[in-house]
């Protein structure tokens, strides 16, 4: 009965999210950018998972216990381009079936990694992970969508994690799972029971912030702008400047990616929505109850104003077909001097901008506001992954185990960073484990010892990441042709004005909001939500261009809540109600 209600759901079910090994995909291109310096004996105060009540925390656990006779452990996993190119390609000997990863579980902990099967890319990945579930055909552990895990937990297929987790879980390794309070942990729980342990990811580095070419800001004798207000008349200014000198009309004032209008990337609109206190994509929280972000009032208003600079020609006419690297170009080419969006622009398409004029200069700030009160930036949930473990197998202890090892070599403090997370010769080497706990604030972390060091003018206490960081920034100062090429890193974690020094103003302010809704999809989701965004993306596009009245905005609303809308709120706030 449970194999036919299984592949019942499967059938009808969202293909799963990005999947590599037990590695989370939303790392960003900097997804090396982390510090040693943490590692710092925790507190015991941490929050504890669903369900663990029951663990004997009395009894002798060891957290790095070695088993005397090796333990094989059965995964599953998929490569990626990353993988064999910027790290097996850099290591030779090395393979993800044999590696020193891999070696370092079996040396210290007795356990043997086996692969049942590897594949190719992410689709691969998730069609073959839905037919081993589908059949019952399941490694040891496996790491699955929140959607998947609701599956294998309604199909009675894995076990319970709580308890293991508490007992065995060292205080550092619950330090690090738990930087972000419980909203990692809640899509692994079902009825109180803590069944799926999360891949922790990186929910900071999400937000939007605001990007200004700062050399023209400067030549207008113009301040940096923290109202929309101000944002405006900069726009104007610099669309008017004629910065190129060709006597033509021919800056964007605002870059904008049509197809992926709520996308982090270059052109994304997120951050200008939240500065008029809209957080379209997102779920927030109103009197007490979850609400679909992108329905509500404030983002009427943002649309309003963003047609008006539409009407005012501040926007490209053809932004609705581009991508954002395509809209990335008119930023790299120093026909716009603004945008939105996450923290790694320098990189991509900034530092285009800078090698095809090195005066150019691009700085992050914090997001403007549109309504007298500090704006306050929206994040997704970067855990987008759980760790599920078969219900046949015998030794649960020893996924907690490899947890705990993986999180002790990569930021504790008798780790290897250097070595077992981001090597300067293959920088993503971390995803040859098979499971790839993130410390969720590492990033923000490296930054805040890196300026540290800054403010005391000794660096040498720097290790790991933090250090390889640094040595960029060292590279670029230097003034050397290699080191103009890392100019995209400076501006990342360099001096405020830096990606992180607004981050970390943002964060310390208490203006950055991760998405309140962190369960698996709800049925109507997984049934309607993409047809809704869908619906939603097109009533944007055509208010902003005039194709549609402001007022149609309404009529969409409740189309959007007509059509599937409300029946995923009153699903998401059951589950909200559920873990409150």
């Amino acid at each position: 009965m449970k194999k036919k209600q299984l592949l019942s759901i499967l059938l009808t079910a969202v293909m799963a999210l990005s999947l590599t090994a037990c590695g989370n995909s939303g790392n960003t291109p900097q997804e090396s950018a982390a510090s040693n310096s943490t590692s710092t004996t925790p507190s015991t105060e941490s929050a504890q998972p669903a369900g663990t009540e029951a663990a004997d925390t009395s009894s002798q656990a060891d957290p790095f216990g070695k088993y005397a006779d090796p333990l094989e452990i059965h995964f599953v996993r998929a490569t990626d381009d990353t993988i064999e190119t910027n790290v097996l390609a850099n290591l030779p000997g090395q393979t993800l079936e044999d590696n020193f990863w891999l070696d370092t579980y079996e040396e210290e902990l007795g356990i043997k990694v086996v692969y049942d099967w590897i594949v190719k890319g992410d689709d691969e990945f998730n069609q073959k992970m839905n037919v081993s579930m589908a059949s019952e055909d399941l490694p040891d552990v496996m790491c699955v969508t929140s959607t998947q895990m609701m599956q294998l937990i309604d199909a009675g297929l894995v076990q319970e994690m709580g308890p293991v987790f508490e007992q065995y879980a060292t205080d550092f390794t619950k330090e690090v799972m738990y930087q972000e309070g419980d909203s990692p942990f809640l899509a692994g729980q079902k009825e109180g029971v803590q069944y799926g342990l999360p891949v922790t990811g990186v929910s900071v580095d999400s937000v939007d912030l605001m990007w200004i070419r700062t050399d023209w800001l400067e030549k207008l004798n113009l301040d940096v702008p923290t109202t929309m207000d101000e944002v405006m008349n900069m726009i104007d200014q610099f669309v008017n400047a004629d910065f190129d000198g060709n006597g033509q009309k021919d800056t964007v004032g605002i870059g904008i990616a049509g197809t992926s209008l709520l996308g982090g990337g270059f052109g994304g609109l997120r951050g200008f929505f939240n500065a008029y206190g809209a957080y379209p994509g997102i779920w927030v929280e109103k009197d007490g109850q979850l609400a679909y972000g992108a329905i509500q009032p404030e983002c009427k208003t943002a649309l309003a104003a963003l047609h008006d600079m539409y009407e005012k020609g501040y926007i490209d006419a053809e932004f609705g077909v581009k991508d954002s690297t395509k809209a990335g170009e008119s930023a790299a080419a120093g026909k716009c001097g603004f945008s939105f969006g996450q923290q790694w622009l320098s990189l991509a398409p900034f530092q285009s901008c800078k090698d095809n004029d090195s005066d150019s200069q691009w700085s992050a700030y914090p997001l403007p506001s549109a309504t007298g009160e500090p704006s306050t930036a929206q994040a997704d949930l970067g855990t987008n992954r759980w760790i599920a473990v078969n219900k046949n197998f015998e030794n649960p202890e020893a996924v907690v185990k490899m947890i705990n090892l993986f999180i002790e070599k990569c930021w504790g403090e008798t780790g290897d960073n250097g070595k077992y997370y981001a090597p300067p010769e293959a920088e993503g080497v971390w995803k040859l484990s098979p499971i790839q706990c993130s410390m969720p604030e590492k990033n923000l972390q490296a930054y805040l010892d890196i300026e540290a060091a800054r403010q005391s003018g000794d660096a040498s206490s720097l290790t790991g990441e933090a250090k390889s960081i640094q040595d960029k920034l060292d590279s670029y100062y230097s003034g050397s042709d290699e080191g103009f090429a890392l100019w995209g890193w400076e501006r990342i974690y360099g001096p405020a004005p830096s990606s992180y020094s607004s981050i970390n103003e943002m964060n310390e302010s208490g203006r950055i909001m991760i998405n309140k809704f962190v369960g698996a999809p709800t049925e109507t989701m997984t049934e309607k939500l993409s047809t809704l965004e869908t619906m939603r993306d097109e009533i944007y596009t055509k208010i902003i261009i005039g194709e549609s009245s402001i007022d149609d905005f309404d009529t969409f609303v409740a189309d959007f809540n007509k059509l599937g809308g409300d029946d995923m709120t009153a699903e998401v706030n059951e589950w909200y109600s559920s873990v409150k």
